[in-house]
């Protein structure tokens, strides 16, 4: 099962009587790219917004008391509308936050403290990237599993669920955007220990987090769910606060460790991909495509006399040209393609599941949109070309197609450049 909260729209709404409060809240929070922001001081302008826009909401941020409406009103009629929402107030008392974490509300903040507001932000940012996360559900009980999926749904987590160790596998394996598993510990089959031990197998801590949870939980179990490969624990019963906190750390956490990497396997220039990841990712293309029989080509290019634009233009007027160029490769090459830079001015193609032909078809389609590249540096237009050599014999593997590549991308240069050489199949 995977719920619908991807389906929501872009647009966010503010209902504060307080301009001051209601103004920074907005600009703050449209900020964050992709989110455009509706304002209201009153229930009444909330009611007309909400109606005419229901279907764009993902979220409302809303006061507790509004002029027309100073006991609360506004929270259950919005979310009477199908829109989740985050309350502001100056404070509760115990019954108050019962009475609204009742009614499904995502969270409340106290916005009397300054710094809550970026608290505010910080949530909207997590519940508008959360459409695009999968949580995996794991527990044998319908009710419970029923209950932490509403949980999750409030905060906008794309959902999955299994009710026992196989299936959670199963689940594991098909959908690869799962980003946390919550496992019972009680379940028939398989226990907590032993599935999350059969995941840490595959994935690690880096990659897919995993929080147990029981009824019965003691510092013992805790040790054994944690030692077994678990990033956290959740003992029931629990206060939804705590639950939220605990998932959005986590989920936080491996975004963090993913950014992390995508950036040191990041040309920091250009945004391709650099060298050490070309090394990783192109061997593990290579020996993919000898196991299932198909062709892989790489392609080395570089783009000729372009030290004369670094003298004419300067670094800076170099540095935009290569960026260019990189955003053009991206558009015409596929997403299966791996995009490098691979030196200097030279970037590399891996490309898989071609042959010799449509290496080379791809080749001369790469130098032809090179020279046909419209690029102005300072108001003038600058003419590129592009020298490339290709090879599709695996040889020893990527180092050596590498450097076969690379001693015919300089056959090709010193033959006139703007030109393609590739190397018989079948020498």
């Amino acid at each position: 099962m995977v719920s619908d909260v991807d389906k929501r729209g872009h647009t966010l709404l503010v209902v504060e009587d307080s301009r001051s409060v209601a103004g920074l809240l907005a600009d703050r929070i449209g900020l964050i790219e992709g989110v455009t922001v509706e304002v209201a001081g009153t229930l009444e302008e909330a009611r007309k917004i909400v109606l005419a826009r229901k279907d764009a909401l993902f979220l409302a941020v809303l006061d507790l008391n509004l002029p027309d409406a100073p006991d609360g009103e506004v929270v259950p009629w919005v979310m009477s509308q199908g829109v989740p929402v985050l309350v502001l107030t100056a404070g509760l008392n115990d019954n108050e936050r019962d009475g609204l974490m009742d009614m499904g509300i995502v969270d409340y903040v106290n916005k009397t403290n300054p710094s809550e507001i970026e608290h505010v932000v910080r949530t909207v940012e997590r519940i508008y990237r959360n459409r695009h996360i999968s949580v995996l559900v794991v527990d044998d009980s319908n009710s419970a599993r029923a209950y932490l999926m509403e949980l999750l749904r409030r905060y906008g987590y794309r959902l999955r669920e299994a009710r026992d160790g196989a299936s959670a596998l199963a689940q594991l394996e098909q959908h690869e955007d799962i980003r946390l598993v919550l496992c019972d510990q009680n379940m028939p089959g398989m226990d907590g220990v032993a599935l999350i031990g059969r995941i840490r197998q595959r994935y690690s801590r880096s990659h897919l987090c995993i929080i147990g949870m029981s009824n019965y939980g003691s510092g013992m179990l805790s040790a054994r769910l944690l030692k077994a490969g678990a990033n956290d624990f959740i003992n029931r019963p629990f206060l939804e606060e705590e639950f939220f906190v605990r998932v959005n750390q986590n989920v936080e956490l491996i975004e963090l460790i993913r950014s992390m990497e995508e950036n040191a396997n990041r040309d920091p220039l250009t945004g391709l991909y650099n060298r050490r990841y070309l090394a990783d990712a192109g061997r593990m293309m290579l020996e993919a495509a000898a196991r299932n029989g198909q062709g892989l080509a790489v392609i080395l290019m570089d783009l000729d006399h372009f030290k004369s634009v670094n003298d004419r233009f300067g670094h800076f007027g170099g540095d935009e040209v290569l960026r260019k160029v990189a955003r053009h490769l991206l558009e015409i090459t596929r997403s299966s393609d791996i995009v490098a830079r691979y030196g200097g001015e030279e970037f590399c193609v891996v490309a898989q599941n071609v042959d010799g032909h449509k290496a080379r078809l791809l080749a001369e389609k790469l130098r032809a949109e090179i020279a046909a590249l419209e690029v102005t540096i300072k108001g003038t237009a600058v003419s590129l070309s592009a020298s490339l050599g290709v090879v599709v014999r695996p040889g020893s593997g990527l180092e050596d197609m590498l450097t076969r590549a690379d001693r015919l991308l300089y056959e090709a240069k010193s033959s006139g450049r703007d030109q393609v050489r590739m190397e018989q199949e079948n020498p």
